[in-house]
């Protein structure tokens, strides 16, 4: 099994990643800067940040100009999911940049007064809402025209205040400042300091922390600001115009991990569906969405998909890693991070591993490497290279063979056992469809044959995309008893290996987004659909469904499937019709009939629903009295 914590050993090949970020942040001429390191939930953003947090630590490098040079380099490290619960994520993200700088092990006594004075700035426009709440293009204007004060009064009650460490909820002032601190020392120092409030505009604020850092005599700042998508879009642009506004000042370099479609939804969410008038005329709401975007974040940088060879490789690795001891596998990851410098698009495999270890591998290594060899292809396809997908699917298919051995099974195939996982992960109707027939058939569906060979019956849902592709794929599953597979998979992969919990970012948002009472959260919700891969927006509706199937009186999650059906988002009406077949009828609401019927009317993708309505119309139910011609309702007394 094979822990999902990011990690600073790479597996990936990615340090070419983590290279070229290093480069970036300690060149004095691109500075100041904010890079987005973009990629989707799982593809390695965490890894590459502490491969760069560990890169740019003088200590983790020889002697040499390299390390003289990360010397005048200061690193620090902020996960802004850690601070969603506090009432001001602008405020938690200054202190921590703040605290980080007084606490760090090269700089703190130098900087420490600064710091305390700025803290309590920072504390100080938290009480007064400065900056705090619905800033974005205002306070740009506002810092841009060179910044507002702070009523005179206002600051001598909020001294008061500060001076006692105490905010307006008699809590420390520096909560958040506290918990990051040894015994609270920085509380401690922010109650000693002088009732001076510290700077009292932002671009006050920004001349003194950037006085601060020239006292720390550093070259650059480097902060590494992670799990940014994790959080709520209110947080996620709070973080983003803190770092514009207060301290993206000369030396500073900020890099940001975060599935660029959660930030633009975000930014969507602050800004829905404007209009502002630009220097060619009216500029739309996505325009403003882009622009900003560009404002906020200047360098993108989109991570790329493993391809198979890379898949392969990284497999490899990870079956190394869990067969070898720490010796050997040093010689081999040795081994292949210098292969990869030399053929960056070849695999690495067994041959490899042998060479590297200077012997003959190992039984049982060798056994996985051959299975790795047999399918990585598969598993890359059904997977789309995503890293954290695929070892969730090797340790998902590490107990399944566990629960093989464990029941005698010998005759389980690996090959034929991630074929079937690879269908049940991305295509779970079709498995369970698959499923049925070899129940019926005594383990050898009586389809299979045919649809391998190409033959498919009329509208078959396996005639095209994925499951097109998986029925072709090796090995083929005709004349294979697969009773004993499907018996091994009554664990649910849903819930081992894909459940909410593991959800990918961008659906949970669009799912936390589509049933609430806001139509334009309920519209950029849509949009976001319609940005996802295949694979997620087919985990999105069939999550939805469920929802649905659970409360099937829920008004929010009928109106999202109707948002989404009148968008023509693939596939938004065969999961609401799947989901309604699962519902009584009596639970329907009255309304949802008309609606199906109008929808069924306007847009093609809902002509599906007809012979449902029809259906429905011959009830008695609330739904279906609903949808009978007034004359024939009150004939019938209702």
């Amino acid at each position: 099994m094979w822990s999902d914590n990011e990690t600073d050993n790479d597996l990936l090949g990615f340090q070419v990643h983590a290279d070229l970020l290093r480069s970036l942040v300690t060149d004095a001429s691109m500075l100041p800067v904010t890079i987005g390191l973009f990629g989707d939930w799982g593809s390695g953003k965490s890894s590459i940040m502490r491969m760069l947090q560990r890169d740019l630590d003088p200590e983790n490098q020889p002697e040499g100009e390299q390390r003289a040079r990360l010397e005048k380099v200061a690193v620090l490290y902020f996960n802004g999911w850690t601070f969603e619960g506090y009432d001001d994520a602008k405020a938690a993200l200054l202190s921590t940049i703040l605290i980080g700088l007084g606490d760090h092990k090269r700089l703190g006594p130098k900087v420490r007064d600064r710091a305390v004075r700025l803290l309590k700035s920072v504390n100080w426009m938290r009480l007064i809402r400065l900056g705090v709440k619905d800033v974005g293009l205002p306070l740009l204007a506002a810092y841009a025209s060179g910044g507002t004060s702070i009523v005179p009064h206002a600051a001598k009650v909020l001294t008061g205040l500060l001076g006692k460490g105490e905010d307006d909820a008699g809590k420390p002032a520096a909560d958040g400042a506290a918990e990051a601190s040894d015994e609270g020392r920085w509380e401690g120092l922010l109650r000693q300091a002088p009732d001076d409030p510290g700077p009292t505009s932002v671009r006050a604020f920004r001349d003194e922390f950037q006085a601060l850092l020239k006292d720390c005599d550093i070259d650059s700042l480097v902060v590494l600001i992670d799990d940014l998508d994790r959080c709520s879009p209110e947080r996620i642009l709070d973080n983003l115009e803190a770092i514009k506004l207060f301290v993206n000042v000369e030396r500073t370099a900020f890099v940001i991990g975060a599935d660029p479609r959660i930030v633009r939804h975000a930014i969507s969410i602050r800004y829905p569906q404007q209009d502002f008038p630009g220097a060619d005329g009216q500029r739309t709401a996505e325009r403003i969405v882009q622009d900003y975007l560009e404002k906020l974040i200047q360098v993108p940088y989109n991570l790329p998909r493993l391809s198979p060879a890379e898949v392969e490789s990284y497999m490899t690795l990870l079956f190394c890693a869990r067969d070898l001891d720490s010796e050997s596998c040093g010689r081999v990851y040795e081994a292949a991070r210098n292969r990869k410098g030399r053929e960056r698009y070849a695999k690495y495999g067994h041959s490899h591993v042998q060479a590297a270890l200077g012997a003959d591998v190992p039984a049982g290594l060798a056994s996985s490497l051959a299975f790795v060899n047999a399918s990585a292809a598969l598993v890359t396809e059904g997977l789309k290279g995503n890293p954290r997908q695929v070892k969730r699917f090797l340790n998902a298919l590490v107990i399944r063979k566990c629960l093989a051995g464990i029941a005698e099974l010998e005759d389980i195939r690996d090959d034929v056992l991630v074929k079937l996982q690879v269908l049940e992960y991305t295509e779970p109707d079709r498995f369970e469809e698959l499923r049925s027939w070899q129940d019926a058939s005594e383990g050898f569906p009586k389809r299979l044959p045919e649809y391998e060979g190409g033959t498919f019956e009329k509208g078959s849902s396996w005639a095209e995309g994925f499951p097109m592709k998986w029925l072709q794929m090796e090995p083929k599953l005709a004349g294979i008893d697969l009773r004993d597979y499907f018996w091994v998979a009554r664990d649910r992969l849903a819930d081992t290996f894909a459940g909410a919990d593991l959800m990918p970012q961008v659906v949970r948002r669009a799912l936390l987004d589509i049933v609430v009472d806001s139509p334009s959260r309920q519209k950029t919700a849509v949009q976001l659909a319609t940005q996802m891969e295949e694979g997620e927006r087919k985990q999105f509706l069939r999550t939805l469904g469920n929802t649905l199937v659970a409360k099937p009186r829920d008004a929010g999650v009928f109106s999202g499937f109707r948002l989404l059906i009148e968008a023509e988002t693939p596939g938004a009406a065969e999961a609401l019709l799947a989901a309604l077949k699962e519902c009584p009828n009596d639970s329907i609401p009255a309304n949802v009939g008309l609606d199906l019927r109008t929808l069924a009317k306007t847009k093609p993708s809902a002509t599906i629903f007809n012979a449902y309505l029809g259906q429905l119309a011959k009830s008695d139910t609330i739904a279906g009295t609903a949808m009978k011609p007034k004359a024939s309702r009150a004939k019938g007394g209702t």
